[in-house]
């Protein structure tokens, strides 16, 4: 209540509009027309085509859009000599309905109409005054639109005028307030006649409509400008072409997050169809199902802002042949496809500007996500791969087949992640916040980041993961560069069966990775097969199913035999002449593929606790002991399958 006293005394005052407060449209009473809705579209770049057209008037298409309520946007306004004045540029959803459009009209004044101290003209002759300083006669006007809205089922006069962004400002943009005529005047109607000059329809709405209550319309201005002042982007990606392949659940946000603040020209490249399956983790609904993800994300895509423009490309990265326009132009690339053979055809591609890239992938669950940026003319695949390649084993070793795996449907067996939606929704809006980030990039530069969330059962936290395989036991050889790395989990894996088979021996297989950059990495030690001989005083490793593992092991995990493990319960971790045999056998075997093989020696001490030594075998039938290091960044490396 105070408020309202406070406007209606300052408006009493005339002190409702004070210099440098933002300027507000007066408010146009709406109640007793129709409800349509105008968009129009106009910025601070359009102002200047409508600097010589005050007091002028002519026509304008009005294109009917599927809303829920009636909404027209504005097309081609034109002038009285059907010349083109100016031509609205609108995205994809609104230039793809120019069938179900109508007529109406315009006419620009120099000022704002409005009455002292804040109100709207409510009648024609109020809005007569604002008229007086231009070339048209309002009522001359609605006579020569007559002919033009007759016929249209809304007859619609949109009266422009400048405004400015605060007041006393300089005018910034143009104003389209519409109204509603509901009809014209018939000469024939007028009382005591009239003499057929040519000017009866004129004279008709001089006469008749000067009492006539203004039928005022809504309209909004639609343009991106308007519609992305708060939360877009940096200003940067707005208008920049972006190339986003992989429209997956990840691909689908992603893309959706850039339209809604503010990105303008997006390609979507997916040769993928959407399926019912897809629905839990993806913005495309029933009605897509059956239509090509890339095609369907375009249209959607188009749908949410006025201003976009997407295409498709429904085929795999790269396309066969030449590129097609929208990937040569691209400013901006963006994979989500967390796929290898995409990247490595971005590192083939040679654009003739600096590109933005960044590829975006989730981890097991989508408790990690992996975001790779750089600024470069082609995609920095070895520098990604170098970065990525822990953290590929990483999730590799992760992974769960009985969790990480489910029937899409009952009887339909499909291995799909298990992926709660709010997951692919947090990490969408972070890729954004890394291509805001990238902005910054220097040319060649590139920036890798792994994110990750706790546990389904856990409040969503976000933090910076520790890189994988930091901890663990390193051992040296003491005459060559060889170095092996021993992550925690594996050690504990070879103690907890010790436990679990104690007093018998027991051991099993080392399964790792050579790493170029780092020691030989032992990322499985796996238990003995289910036909190996486990006494107190003996042990031989069974052969059951090994050959399938190891297969499996190196075509989906990526990692090889790397030697083997035993446990001398109650001993010390000595080497005995039946293991010297054994290692140099295999050695020697090309079956195994591993001409230096390891070998972990587990015993225990007097106070029963664990004890290790770590032998390195060369099928020359020599060996070395391994010899434990406290500063693992001082070793040098070899890769444990080249010939020393």
């Amino acid at each position: 209540m105070d408020r309202a006293l406070r406007w209606l005394s300052n408006a009493a005052k005339g002190e409702l509009r004070e210099p440098d407060e933002p300027f507000e449209i007066p408010a146009f009473d709406t109640n007793s027309a129709s409800a349509t809705t105008i968009a129009f579209n106009e910025t601070q770049e359009s102002f200047s085509d409508w600097r010589t057209a005050y007091g002028q008037w002519g026509t304008v298409n009005l294109r009917s859009l599927p809303t829920a309520e009636e909404t027209y946007a504005t097309g081609t306004f034109k002038d009285s000599d059907d010349e083109v004045v100016y031509q609205p540029q609108w995205g994809g959803y609104i230039d793809s309905n120019p069938d179900d459009s109508v007529f109406g009209a315009w006419v620009l004044l120099e000022e704002v109409p409005i009455e002292p101290p804040w109100e709207a003209p409510e009648t024609w002759e109020q809005l007569d005054v604002f008229f007086e300083c231009t070339e048209t006669d309002p009522y001359e006007l609605r006579a020569n639109i007559k002919p033009v809205l007759d016929d249209e089922p809304v007859k619609v006069l949109l009266i422009g005028f400048p405004i400015p962004a605060t007041v006393d400002g300089d005018p910034e943009i143009i104003y389209w307030q519409p109204i509603e005529i509901k009809e014209f005047k018939d000469p024939n109607d007028l009382s005591g006649g009239f003499r057929d000059t040519g000017k009866g329809p004129e004279i008709a709405e001089r006469r008749e409509a000067g009492e006539e209550q203004i039928r005022w319309l809504d309209s909004d201005n639609w343009s991106h400008e308007q519609l992305t002042r708060r939360g877009h982007m940096t200003e940067w990606f707005l208008d920049r072409n972006i190339v986003l392949i992989g429209a997956g659940a990840l691909g689908s946000m992603v893309a959706e997050n850039l339209v809604r603040a503010g990105c303008q020209q997006l390609t979507i490249v997916d040769n993928d169809t959407y399926e019912i399956g897809n629905v839990a983790r993806h913005t495309l609904t029933i009605g897509d199902v059956g239509q090509n993800k890339a095609t369907a994300i375009a249209n959607r895509l188009e749908s949410i802002a006025p201003y976009a423009q997407a295409l498709d490309v429904d085929s795999a990265f790269p396309p066969s042949g030449e590129l097609p326009e929208p990937i040569r132009e691209a400013e901006v690339v963006i994979d989500c496809t967390a796929s290898r053979g995409v990247r490595r055809a971005l590192d083939a591609i040679r654009w003739n500007h600096p590109v933005v890239f960044c590829s975006a992938a989730m981890g097991r669950g989508a408790d990690r996500l992996f975001c790779f940026t750089a600024y470069s003319h082609t995609f920095p695949y070895s520098d990604y791969n170098e970065a990525f390649d822990p953290w590929r084993l990483q999730e590799q070793i992760e992974w769960d087949e009985d969790e990480d795996t489910i029937p899409e449907r009952v009887g339909c067996w499909h291995p799909a992640s298990v992926i709660r939606t709010d997951r692919v929704m947090t990490w969408a809006g972070t890729v954004t916040r890394f291509l805001d980030q990238a902005t910054a990039l220097s040319l060649r530069e590139n920036h890798f980041t792994v994110l990750e969330t706790g546990s389904d059962d856990e409040l969503a936290t976000i933090s910076k993961a520790t890189p994988p395989f930091q901890d663990g036991t390193v051992w040296r050889a003491p005459e060559s560069t060889i170095t092996i790395h021993v992550p925690p989990m594996c050690l504990e894996a070879m103690y907890e069966r010790c436990r679990k088979e104690h007093p018998s021996e027991t051991g099993g297989i080392l399964a790792g990775t050579d790493r170029i950059d780092g020691p030989a990495l032992v990322v499985n030690a796996r238990d003995p097969p289910r036909d190996s001989i486990q006494e107190p005083t003996r042990f031989l490793r069974g052969t059951d199913k090994v050959e399938e593992w190891l297969k499996d092991a190196r075509e989906s995990i990526g990692i090889d035999y790397l030697g083997e493990w035993h446990y001398h319960p109650d001993a010390s971790p000595d080497i005995s002449r039946d293991d010297r045999t054994a290692m140099n056998e295999i050695a020697n075997d090309d079956g195994y593929d591993c001409p230096h093989p390891l070998l972990f020696i587990v015993g225990q001490d007097e106070e029963g606790q664990f004890t290790i030594n770590t032998y390195l075998f060369h099928d020359s039938k020599e060996y070395e002991q391994l010899e434990r290091i406290d500063n693992p960044d001082a070793a040098t490396t070899l890769n444990l399958g080249d010939d020393i």
